[in-house]
């Protein structure tokens, strides 16, 4: 008789209730996923990381640690952020590790394709029925707070859409590669039905390009998203500061992202008041300063400069962004010398990357807790598609 497996049985459970948790606007991801990581908890696990050695998880984890040292420098004393990413990370390394076992892979792969079939048409009637199940769950938060749980969503539902195709085309099958693709149009559908939220198609638009990349060079696609993605960290303060941000420029663009672009030349403008070591983690919160755009009074950098890689600049400074672009690079590299024959695997990841990483620079906190769990079970997901 087989012992019971406490970790596999935690994932499933997880991936049970990721449509729900999804589409009430993400925020109890985190706790889940971390419940499902330490119970994912393995000794071998561990020894098989020592042993084998990655350079690019021991970047990875100095980029965390060195982003929780900055609570250190931080004018925002109050904030337990620090301790929030490092448990997360932990957890959501533990999970996805988990994920990825031999034993219990297809489980985690078949678990990932049904929360997709329930979370989609959930999402899509809750965005076309004006969010009767978020209204009912939270009726007296204003409508337009509501729709940040949608917007929220449609990131996870983005995450989980690529990988679980990924799965289906590496499982085999004219009817998979078909449902494959249904997966991948029908986020594209869902993100399309919210106008307000630009950022999220072009996202899953990018995402499915470099799907298809990936599928034709595997090595090629990782190579140049992970590659991309590092050398914007680094040119970020550089680059972003040559868009124009005369008032007819802004006047002639959607508020949202004429907003986007007075907040980046205003963090820009900061990052070099502490260019080594950032301001610290969470110092974007306690900034009083203000913008005018579209003759509308606006912080100057409302809780983060919806820009990962400012954030880690502005935050963490040279180090940290010399890190984070260090654990790209490195990190490319190793999966693309690891998927460079397995081209559903390699589609997953690079397409996740693609995606989440154009998110991340356009909409969401870095640290936000319900994104690092998004990016966990995308690198879960992701993990279980490799066949070694």
């Amino acid at each position: 008789m087989r012992p019971f497996d406490l970790g596999g049985f935690a994932r499933a459970a997880f991936f049970a209730l990721l449509p729900a948790a999804t589409v009430g606007g993400a925020l109890a991801l985190p706790v889940l996923l971390c419940l499902a990581g330490a119970m994912s908890f393995r000794p071998s696990a561990l020894r098989q990381v020592s042993e084998n050695k990655p350079i690019a998880l021991g970047l990875l984890l100095a980029f965390v640690a060195w982003v929780a040292a900055s609570a250190l420098w931080s004018p925002n004393t109050d904030s337990m952020q620090w301790l929030k990413l490092l448990l997360l990370s932990a957890l959501g390394l533990l999970f996805a590790a988990g994920a990825a076992s031999a034993k219990t892979r297809l489980l985690m792969l078949s678990a990932g394709q049904a929360a997709l079939l329930v979370m989609a048409p959930l999402l899509a009637a809750e965005i076309l029925l004006q969010m009767p199940l978020n209204r009912a769950a939270q009726p007296d938060v204003d409508p337009f707070e509501l729709t940040r749980n949608l917007s929220r969503a449609t990131s996870v539902l983005t995450a989980t859409a690529f990988t679980v195709a990924a799965g289906l085309i590496a499982l085999g099958g004219a009817l998979r590669l078909a449902l494959a693709a249904l997966a991948i149009a029908a986020a594209a559908a869902i993100a399309a039905l919210q106008p307000e939220q630009t950022a999220n198609l072009l996202a899953i638009l990018a995402g499915a390009g470099i799907f298809a990349l990936a599928l034709a060079t595997p090595r090629v696609a990782l190579l140049a998203v992970t590659g991309v993605l590092g050398i914007w960290v680094l040119a970020a303060p550089f680059v972003t500061p040559l868009l124009p941000t005369d008032q007819a420029f802004l006047d002639s663009i959607p508020y949202s992202w004429a907003a986007r672009v007075g907040i980046w030349d205003y963090v820009c403008a900061r990052i070099w008041e502490q260019p080594l070591f950032g301001h610290g983690l969470e110092a974007a919160r306690l900034v009083t300063e203000r913008i005018v755009i579209h003759n509308d009074d606006i912080s100057a950098l409302p809780i983060h400069p919806h820009s990962a890689s400012l954030q880690i600049w502005f935050e963490t400074g040279l180090v940290g962004a010399l890190l984070a672009a260090a654990t790209l690079f490195v990190g490319g590299w190793k999966l693309a010398q690891a998927l460079k024959t397995q081209r559903a695997a390699a589609a997953g990841v690079a397409a996740s990357l693609a995606a989440l990483g154009l998110s991340a620079n356009v909409s969401y906190s870095l640290w936000q807790e319900w994104w690092l769990a998004t990016l966990f079970i995308a690198a879960a997901l992701a993990g279980a598609v490799r066949r070694a």
